[in-house]
């Protein structure tokens, strides 16, 4: 707390010269909204600014005038003498005869930054995710460079992402900054979020703000879906999908106002995939059957005088059959009469209700307060036929936030308590795993924005953990602008969260492996100590115009260095999967450098190449950790068609290609010749491409390709004729399973 005080006394000090202020306008219900853009000058004076995205102004002292003229068009401009200059609220009424309509035309990108925030937060837009078929979140990341996604393994058609080279566990993912993709959903959650109902996708690398916990190490993704109370969503929104493999996915969303103070949304999601597909002729199928039901209702209220809140319950059942072409549906029983065959079953099913409440105060804008809720009930049963995991979890949180200002705009701050509950109750190999953690936190948050030039996000937060103790969580986002068109941006802090090994390793249960836990603290979590990193980041964004079209190039430096971390180990036998806590170093590198241009008028251009230097003590040997290409190199093409208005048609065309380096695999050279993977992958490339019509009415027709090259992993299965023998191992998966495949989807918004 002495260092938060210093820093508020020297910035106060050195902001003594300023003045500071917020221009809003009141509207007929009697809230208050900041107007941005207005112009600020001193009276009879050339020294003058304008009003920033908050309303929030920065203007220095001016010795030979104390008045202050504040204009923005359609509102009454006010002239306002100034007495104390420490903090000022204007207030601008519209002009009583209204002023003539104007209509501005203008195109945002697809994806963007906020130029104005300390923390490098990538925002991508329904225009984005509508670039790729995008069924659900594990889909959305086609063409963003800085995340990778791929199959977990050749049987259970799971998908995980990973983030500066490092598993997808250690991003921390939000469903609108409320605890989503966790514990038992960790490999599977991805799918429980369908792309048609996501509004916009928050991707920011690095520790994200101590207000949403302490679980944050590589970077957090945060979802915001489709709202009830905006006005300019679309009342009704239908979509489908399907593809020549016959996966079939139709999405509903349905906005309904209730009256002026009440709003609903109703967002429905069915899909199934019941055709037997095995394009390598290994008896397997290459993708698992399933079926899946996902449904949300959500409410919003608000009085129109500070008072705002929501309200919503998602139920999900998902189920899934896989393994051999014969055998997916074999019982224990049958399968011991057939030992060619193999069987891998899951049924997911996950009820959530969430809810938020807030107070906004009419005379102060700065000044709220919140609270935020959820209550998850997970159950997971999963058969393979050579492991079985059962579990079931009842998670809850609560989070108090309480922000406001310290003198001025210039100074805010946000402070709160929290609660994250997690049961836990699982049977792996008939043996019962269970657990209950507990852990009541208190945070504060201190934001410092002088100006445009600098900007800087302290916080800091203490958590009891009941089997962990004690332990605190500092983070840092600074920003400089030293001119214009360049912004430079720094990041640190540290993170902790606990290992779900079995829920977040699932994969390894597709194989023969033997899992193996090495405990070393008979008092923690599986015997495992929690997880602990710090990461440190900078990045630089230059702003430049190529032939008067906006253009930027970006270069990104991360690293995360572990205190403690817990090892999934593949390498010391290939027989089994060992969990132990680190005993030495660990640590992953991660470059980025990403242009965005338009070469040429509408064809947007995105060119990204990233450099990975991961590495893991393993088996008492510091290597490079499995399955993480080295380098990647990216490159995105987005070209639409005129629009002349509303009614018309516009032709839109998206193309992106991938190119994977090398990875490490896991050491299988004691297997016998022949049924031994390689110690590396080799390099390939990936192409996905779609073309869409869109058409008057809210209507869209789009046809697309996933691996255009149609390149795959040959033999994705070891020793797939001996599902039960020793060998016996789908989980060393570096690259797609499944050829080229088509789709087809519509959507319509009315």
């Amino acid at each position: 707390m002495k260092i938060f005080l210093f820093l508020i006394t020297f910035f106060s000090f050195l902001s003594a010269q300023q003045l500071t202020g917020v221009v809003l306008e009141k509207t007929d219900e009697g809230t208050f909204h900041a107007i941005v853009g207005a112009n600020v000058y001193w009276l009879n004076t050339a020294n003058g600014t304008t009003t920033d995205t908050s309303g929030v102004f920065h203007l220095p002292v001016n010795t030979q005038s104390n008045r202050l003229v504040v204009s923005y068009i359609g509102y009454v401009s006010d002239t306002v003498t100034i007495s104390d200059q420490s903090k000022i609220n204007i207030i601008l009424k519209p002009e009583a005869h209204g002023v003539a309509e104007v209509e501005i035309v203008g195109e945002r990108q697809s994806t963007f930054v906020n130029y104005l925030a300390p923390q490098k937060t990538l925002v991508m837009s329904e225009k984005e995710l509508f670039k790729a078929a995008c069924c659900n979140l594990s889909e959305s990341f086609e063409t963003n460079p800085s995340i990778d996604v791929s199959f977990t393994d050749a049987i259970t058609g799971t998908k995980q992402i990973e983030m500066l080279g490092l598993s997808g566990t250690y991003t921390q993912i939000t469903l609108e900054n409320l605890p989503a993709i966790r514990g038992l959903t960790s490999s599977v959650g991805l799918t429980y979020i369908p792309g048609t109902w996501v509004e916009n996708i928050q991707v920011s690398k690095g520790v994200g703000s101590v207000a949403n916990g302490y679980e944050s190490i590589t970077g957090q993704i945060n979802v915001e879906l489709r709202k009830p109370q905006k006005t300019d969503e679309k009342q009704f929104f239908f979509n489908f999908f399907g593809n020549q493999e016959q996966r079939m996915e139709a999405n509903l969303n349905v906005r309904t106002p209730l009256s002026d103070e009440w709003s609903s949304m109703t967002l429905l999601h069915a899909s199934t995939q019941q055709q037997i597909i095995d394009g390598n002729g290994d008896n397997f199928l290459d993708m698992p059957l399933y079926k899946t039901i996902n449904a949300i209702q959500r409410f919003h209220f608000t009085n129109h005088t500070g008072w705002e809140g929501q309200l919503g319950v998602q139920f999900v059942n998902d189920d899934k059959q896989g393994g051999t072409t014969h055998g997916y549906n074999l019982d224990n029983a049958s399968l011991a009469l057939h030992p060619a065959e193999y069987s891998f079953a899951m049924n997911g099913n996950q009820l959530r209700v969430w809810g938020k409440t807030g107070y906004v105060f009419p005379q102060k804008q700065y000044q709220s307060i919140g609270l935020q809720w959820s209550l998850t009930r997970n159950r997971q049963n999963s058969f393979f036929t050579t492991h079985d995991y059962n579990a079931n979890e009842e998670a809850g949180y609560l989070n108090l936030i309480y922000q406001s200002i310290l003198d001025n705009t210039m100074h805010k701050f946000r402070t709160g308590l929290s609660l994250l509950y997690d049961k836990y109750d699982e049977t792996f190999m008939h043996l019962r795993y269970q657990r209950t953690e507990q852990v009541p936190g208190a945070f504060f948050e201190y934001t410092y924005t002088p100006g445009d030039e600098f900007s800087m996000i302290a916080g800091i937060r203490a958590d009891n953990h009941n089997l962990f103790g004690t332990f605190f969580t500092p983070r840092l986002h600074l920003r400089y602008t030293p001119q214009e068109d360049w912004v430079l941006r720094a990041v640190a802090g540290r993170g902790q969260r606990t290992s779900n090994i079995f829920a977040e390793n699932m994969a390894y249960f597709a194989s023969s492996r033997n899992v193996v836990v090495l405990p070393s603290n008979t008092n923690s979590v599986y015997g495992l100590d929690p997880e602990v990193a710090s990461n440190v980041g900078f990045n630089v964004t230059h702003y430049f115009t190529w032939d008067y079209r906006e253009a930027t190039i970006a270069v990104d430096f991360y690293r995360t260095v572990f205190d403690k971390q817990v090892v999934a180990d593949l390498d010391a036998n290939a027989h089994q999967v060992r969990f132990y806590n680190l005993k030495g170093e660990s640590y992953s590198n991660s470059v980025q450098v990403e242009l965005n241009i338009q070469p040429i008028e509408k064809l947007d251009t995105r060119i990204a190449y990233r450099f990975y230097d991961v590495r893991q003590t393993i088996n008492g040997t510091l290597r490079e950790r499995p399955f993480v290409a080295q380098h990647r190199a990216f490159i995105n093409f987005g070209y639409a068609t005129d629009r002349d208005d509303e009614n018309s048609s516009q032709m839109l065309y998206d193309l992106t290609l991938q190119w994977f380096g090398t990875k490490r695999l896991p050491d299988t050279q004691t297997n016998p010749a022949g049924l031994q993977s390689r110690s590396s992958s080799p390099n390939f490339v990936l192409a996905n491409t779609q073309i869409t019509r869109s058409f008057f009415a809210g209507l869209d027709l789009y046809f697309g390709i996933e691996n255009l090259l149609n390149f795959r992993q040959t033999n994705p299965i070891i020793d797939a004729a001996h599902p039960n023998g020793s060998y016996f191992d789908s989980a060393l998966l570096w690259g797609p399973i499944y050829g080229r495949t088509a789709y087809i989807g519509l959507r319509w918004r009315m």
